[in-house]
């Protein structure tokens, strides 16, 4: 028998070594060990076959590191945790309007101080370990390791795998029972929410009886609970102000214009964010519910609302019709990531109770949107000194102290008042795996769940000395409830308001929340998430 022979070519063939590539899958090894990223092994090593392929010295291969720069950069934002770039330049155009300050600091918080020391560790230790070891072959094999002992820590991003069935039961009450279902993974747990939430539509009463009071609506901007905590909030006095807190608020998206939406809209059941815009119906629209049992609406923000249309969504979709309160006379305190203005919250709402203080109409009801606490505010006059992270504790605390004192003057008025505190979304200001500080693409659970506030306003009528705390969980849904009970009852014509009483059944919600491209639900207690309409995943953790 012939002895087989290696081909006059191949042995001819001289592999090229990976050289300075090899800093870089030191690097990526770096990130794994320290959970920043996960390893593809196969993606990684058809980036290295490709690298070491000989393909001579000229332009072939300078072009060949070209083409292998960019798929070294989409391969490690792949192996990364980060939301997919389709998602991140879905607001490409929004991000033309950022500030370039405000781009800077995106980029800083991308480039961490702990990722810059660890680049210079792997330089260096490539530097000077590279005369004696030969690299290209160490990290070949610790790809095979990390692919052999399966510790490429994958299982966020498997398919899910169908769980035992469990039927889940309608959780609000008074809601149609037919639509008890098979609940098997995330997919089908969102249809059946969905198909849940289509019935529900608050009832209020045909017209208004007893004592009049203003409904006071404060839309906060970027206050989550994860939020409070991080900066050591979570008891400032404005919280033991209010007559209850909402501990396990879902405000169902991590974006103002569809929260506002929402918000706007309550007096129906959660829709899919694709079911936000047209088609609306009168009787889910909670200030023309306002409207038709005599209360003046009003419309307040500390911004001109012209970024990304607030403006105008709030009109055509959340159907306010009054007018913006004008900001000629009102101090700027801060400028916004897009260099507009942002006004005092304290002016502009002072300025609004002077304005009804004039009023003859009996009940009005407020609008109020500030986004004194959005990512890449800086405060006036230290445009040098804070970016909007560093400077977040301290615009935190402005705004409550500022709504404090307005809960203040509001009792001085010897008026009846209800006010609801409710924040469009968190502000991630911790970030984890997959989001940065600040990056709200996915709705998150700790992005989501935000501190809403009830107060009662009126003269001569005791309450709690502290807030109850009402861990159900609740949506948008329950707000409306909440003011057509108040409406119903009218407990500002009782001796003592008995607030228990408006809030026994309050109709609960699952959390389920969706941006225009990103949805999520907490399932058997672990969120997932879907992108893109691809695959649900669990999120990392």
């Amino acid at each position: 028998m012939s002895q087989e022979s290696t081909s006059p070519l191949l042995s001819k063939v001289k592999w090229e070594p990976l050289g300075l590539w090899n800093v870089y899958f030191l690097f990526k090894f770096g990130l794994f060990y320290f959970s920043y990223i996960e390893i593809h092994v196969l993606e990684n090593l058809a980036l290295i076959a490709f690298l070491v392929f000989p393909l001579g010295s000229g332009l072939l291969h300078k072009l060949k590191h070209i083409v292998g720069i960019v798929l070294a950069m989409m391969l490690l934002h792949h192996d990364s945790y980060l939301p997919p770039l389709s998602l991140l330049m879905s607001n490409n155009d929004l991000l033309m309007s950022f500030s370039p300050a405000y781009l800077l600091e995106l980029i800083m918080r991308v480039v961490s101080l702990q990722g810059a020391a660890l680049m210079l560790v792997t330089l260096v230790t490539y530097l000077y370990f590279n005369q004696w070891i030969r690299f290209t072959g160490v990290n070949i094999l610790a790809f095979f390791v990390v692919g052999v002992t399966g510790a490429a820590s994958l299982n966020n991003q498997q398919n899910i795998q169908a769980a035992p069935t469990r039927v889940v039961k309608q959780a609000i009450p008074d809601a149609p029972t037919n639509l008890t279902s098979p609940v098997t993974d995330p997919a089908s747990a969102m249809t059946q929410f969905y198909a849940q939430q289509q019935s529900l539509v608050t009832e209020f009463p045909n017209q208004f009886i007893g004592s009049n009071f203003d409904v006071v609506i404060l839309n906060i901007c970027s206050l989550g609970w994860d939020d409070l905590r991080h900066i050591g909030m979570e008891n400032h006095p404005l919280l033991s102000q209010f007559d209850v807190i909402f501990e396990n608020f879902n405000s169902a998206t991590s974006y103002s214009g569809p929260a506002a939406t929402r918000l706007l809209n309550s007096s129906c059941g959660q829709r899919p964010h694709n079911g936000l815009y047209g088609n609306k119906r009168e009787e889910c629209n909670l200030f023309a519910q306002l409207e038709q049992l005599g209360f003046q609406t009003d419309l307040a923000m500390n911004h001109n609302g012209f970024f990304d249309s607030f403006l105008q969504l709030i009109k055509t979709e959340g159907g306010i019709s009054a007018p913006l309160q004008p900001l000629d006379d009102i101090n700027i305190i801060q400028r916004s990531f897009d260099g507009s203005p942002i006004y005092s919250d304290k002016q502009v709402l002072s300025k609004w109770l002077d304005n009804r203080e004039q009023s003859a109409q009996e009940r009005h009801a407020l609008y109020f949107n500030s986004i004194s606490l959005h990512d890449g505010n800086i405060m006036a006059g230290q445009a040098n000194r804070f970016n909007s992270i560093d400077n977040y504790r301290a615009r935190a605390q402005a705004l409550l102290n500022d709504i404090d004192g307005f809960f203040q003057t509001l009792t001085n008025t010897g008026r009846n008042y209800l006010v609801v505190m409710v924040p469009e979304h968190g502000a991630a200001l911790k970030g984890d795996q997959m989001q940065f500080s600040g990056l709200r693409e996915i709705p998150t659970p700790s992005i989501v769940n935000v501190p809403v506030g009830i107060k009662f306003i009126s003269p001569n009528k005791e309450l709690g000395s502290n807030p109850i705390k009402y861990d159900e969980p609740l949506s948008y849904f329950a707000i409306s409830e909440f003011i057509a009970r108040t409406i119903e009852d009218n407990p500002f014509d009782q001796a003592t308001i008995n607030i228990r009483s408006l809030l026994s059944n309050l109709p609960t919600s699952a959390m389920v929340a969706e941006n225009e491209n990103s949805k999520m639900i907490l399932y058997s207690d672990q969120p997932y998430i879907q992108l893109d309409n691809g695959m649900w995943t669990k999120y990392p953790q």
